[in-house]
């Protein structure tokens, strides 16, 4: 399996995004993440949902295994098991990228929807399962209502950019 066919620029491009992505809802305000009372999107997630469900070649799984890995030391999270989770679900992605790549955008919309409640899922089952300090649920379905609505801000660009090139 190959794990990226991208050039440096998209390179660059997609790993300084996503630091921003991951730094940016830190710098809000001086609450913790996991703070009820804290609505932000992931918008990193959101990048990489879109990028993975539009362009799979552009992704380089290292750097966005690295950008996963530094969010969850940032964020305070259990080191990898989030990675883990979206680690997975961008690899049936690309094993799907014929299939998923001509899709319209609510079928996008729809498969963005099915993984980020099957990895918020998880993450929280295995929370549970493994005796790690527990997250609260007002959080995580916060968190992943304001997510899927900025997905569209990211999906949406590809969708006119691939309309463009016609």
């Amino acid at each position: 399996m190959k794990f990226y066919q991208s050039n440096l620029l998209t390179n660059t491009l997609v790993f300084a995004l996503g630091l921003l992505f991951i730094i940016f809802p830190t710098a809000l305000t001086s609450k913790g993440l996991n703070n009820t009372n804290s609505f932000y999107p992931d918008l990193f997630l959101c990048l990489i949902f879109a990028s993975a469900l539009n362009r799979p070649k552009i992704i380089n799984l290292y750097a966005i295994l690295t950008l996963l890995l530094f969010s969850d030391v940032l964020h305070m999270k259990p080191i990898g098991l989030f990675t883990i989770l979206m680690f997975t679900s961008l690899v049936i992605i690309r094993r799907y990228k014929i299939q998923i790549e001509q899709l319209p955008f609510y079928i996008h919309y729809l498969i963005f929807l099915i993984l980020l409640s099957c990895v918020q899922t998880l993450n929280l089952f295995l929370h549970h399962l493994l005796f790690l300090p527990k997250l609260s649920l007002l959080t995580i379905v916060n968190q992943t209502i304001f997510t899927l609505i900025c997905y569209p801000l990211f999906d949406i660009p590809y969708k006119l950019v691939r309309a463009n090139k016609r």
